[in-house]
């Protein structure tokens, strides 16, 4: 008897989920999820809203195993049938697990939960963060099945994205959507990546406030002139007394405090 009704179980294929049939869900997130996983479930709470009508709760505790959205890491996401463990998922990895009527979005610490769920509203919502002032939201309409899916994305090398358009350094929020990961250090938003600007650096390596006065001959001329304030602050490289400048300058940053955890230094024209 035992063995009769078991098997099937095991057998049986694992189901997706249909997003239009979600009334009863709830978000999870752990009692000890960090900031930026925090904030992903607020995240995943507003667009689905938007796009279904449906405010799911968030919740830190379960009374069954299924019509859950786990969001971020944890012992209950991890014991779930869409469970998985994230310690072999760098700080930007994500995966995002779809079955037996659970969603389970996580990756690595500090943004990697959040990048899944906004990997998740762009490619199945079909969310659009076009710019700080609009989000296109398609509503999801009668039936919307996804999966069953067990997708992981690694970058494939440690980076810095630093878009320069105004929008993305101006509005935190849509920075971070777009996965702007240098502008904006808050712990809900994943702070920010390791590696700093990799160009315009000489102007705080040779400040012409320090400088100016006592050699001007460090600095260029620009249609006649010594231009004395930030990025049109030029050097005069072939001005031999400038290396060693620039070369402590540099060393000391990398001696200090401001220092730790970074992978990058710049030394490069403004």
């Amino acid at each position: 008897v035992i063995a009769f009704y078991v098997t099937p179980l095991h057998a049986q294929k694992s189901q997706g989920v249909n997003l239009a049939e979600m009334q009863d869900w709830n978000i999870v997130i752990a009692d000890d999820a960090i900031a930026s996983e925090v904030y992903a479930a607020e995240e995943f709470q507003e667009f689905f809203h938007q796009a279904s009508g449906l405010k799911l709760p968030i919740v830190h505790k379960i009374t069954r195993w299924d019509k859950h959205v786990f969001i971020g890491p944890g012992k209950v996401m991890h014991a779930s049938p869409a469970g998985f463990s994230v310690e072999d998922l760098g700080p930007e990895d994500l995966r995002v697990v779809v079955r037996d009527d659970n969603i389970a979005i996580a990756g690595g610490r500090p943004r990697g939960t959040l990048y899944g769920v906004y990997t998740f509203l762009e490619d199945y919502l079909g969310v659009r963060f076009l710019t700080h002032e609009h989000t296109h939201v398609p509503a999801v309409g009668d039936k919307r099945p996804i999966g069953p899916l067990d997708r992981v994305y690694r970058p494939p090398f440690d980076n810095l994205r630093l878009n320069g358009y105004k929008a993305c350094y101006r509005f935190p929020v849509f920075g971070v959507r777009t996965r702007n990961n240098g502008y904006h250090d808050q712990p809900r938003f994943g702070g920010m990546s390791p590696f700093g600007n990799i160009g315009h650096s000489f102007y705080r390596q040779v400040p012409y406030e320090k400088y100016g006065k006592d050699h001007p001959k460090y600095f260029n001329l620009w249609n006649g002139k010594r231009m004395n304030y930030f990025m049109a602050t030029h050097l005069c490289l072939t001005n031999p007394d400038l290396l060693p400048i620039v070369t402590d300058a540099v060393l000391n940053l990398i001696e200090s405090p401001a220092a730790v955890g970074r992978k990058n230094f710049a030394v490069s024209q403004n």
